[in-house]
């Protein structure tokens, strides 16, 4: 069987749509498995176990006569399912124009509606509903077969770590032998997603007050979020051999970075997503948008919100700032939890 995955961006909704794979590898050990991604994520998957090929598609350059030549010469596979998991018009229409057999949302749950109009099987569900609920709801439908939430919960790492990427990373960010390696990200992308850097100041000299042979390491993707971490390590509130600015990683030294990690902080975003899709423990922090639906926790995923309910997922509100509402402290709690647990 020969089966084709339309998940294009973003990063962090291409990580959490990576547990499909092993869910379909479950179902049907011999399938195929192609992934059709914006060209500037190929990386993330490169490698792949459960990937059998990568189509890597130039969209955000608009590289479209490539792009239409790329998936005209994918047609060829005569895909016998195709599972659209974006649900956007662009995705859709890539899928029409891979074949048929095309397995996508209802319009009800979709962002953009006419989407639904280029799918063969439709699945009725919520835009609102749980990010990995939705997913494995779609392969469920497309394949017949039922998925528990222990599939979530008990699911093997989605990615793996290059072993002497690891090591060299290791090895050159010298980290702390005695305690614990915490990773922070700092970036997020939209500005109302992201804690205030005086309050993530605080929230780092509290961990190194009650964890002081700690290391904790600040992770960035863009000139801006490297001025953020600039400036959080200029507040001076803790010394500065026990913070330390990551230099710009690839995609695949942040898989490597996550695995030989601790502990991973991080706004509603790809990077800090990663952590949950490797089994890595993690604390994900949310403002305006919806905890119940981008994160699934476990005893080892914790989530933090502002307490404000989100009713709709469609409509967010981006000049909302309530994630500035959460205490340090209430951050700090969990971080006990996983650090002492």
């Amino acid at each position: 069987m020969k089966i084709a995955i339309i998940r294009l961006s973003a990063l962090g909704d291409i990580i959490q749509t990576s547990i499909v794979l092993q869910f379909i590898k479950k179902i049907n050990p011999k399938a195929s498995i192609d992934w059709f991604v914006d060209e500037r994520f190929k990386d993330l998957l490169q490698n792949h176990s459960l990937i059998d090929h990568i189509y890597a598609l130039p969209l955000k350059d608009k590289k479209i006569q490539k792009t239409l030549a790329l998936i005209l010469k994918a047609r060829k596979n005569h895909y016998d399912m195709i599972l659209d998991f974006q649900g956007l018009i662009k995705s859709a229409l890539s899928a029409k124009m891979l074949g048929s057999n095309i397995f996508g949302y209802d319009k009800v749950g979709l962002k953009e509606a006419f989407a639904s109009n280029f799918y063969e099987y439709k699945l009725d569900i919520s835009y609102n509903e749980n990010v990995f609920i939705r997913y494995l709801s779609l392969t469920s439908f497309a394949f017949n077969q039922e998925f528990t939430l222990q599939d979530i919960k008990f699911k093997n790492p989605c990615f793996k770590a290059d072993e002497e990427l690891k090591e060299k990373l290791s090895t050159t960010l010298k980290l702390s032998e005695n305690q614990h390696n915490i990773l922070i990200h700092v970036g997020s992308s939209e500005e109302n997603k992201i804690y205030p850097k005086e309050k993530l100041a605080i929230l780092c000299k509290l961990i190194i007050d009650n964890y002081p042979e700690s290391k904790i390491f600040l992770a960035w993707g863009n000139d801006k979020e490297l001025k953020f971490t600039q400036d959080l390590v200029a507040f001076n509130l803790i010394a500065q051999n026990q913070i330390s600015i990551l230099p710009k990683l690839n995609l695949q030294e942040l898989i490597a970075v996550t695995k030989i990690m601790d502990l991973i902080i991080g706004n509603d975003s790809g990077p800090t997503h990663l952590a949950f899709a490797m089994n890595k423990p993690s604390i994900t922090i949310f403002g305006a948008t919806p905890s119940q639906r981008n994160a699934f926790a476990t005893p080892t995923n914790k989530i933090i919100d502002s307490g404000k309910k989100i009713p709709n997922a469609k409509y967010l509100d981006k000049s909302d700032f309530c994630i500035s509402r959460i205490d340090e402290e209430d951050i700090l709690k969990l971080v006990k939890e996983l650090l002492n647990g």
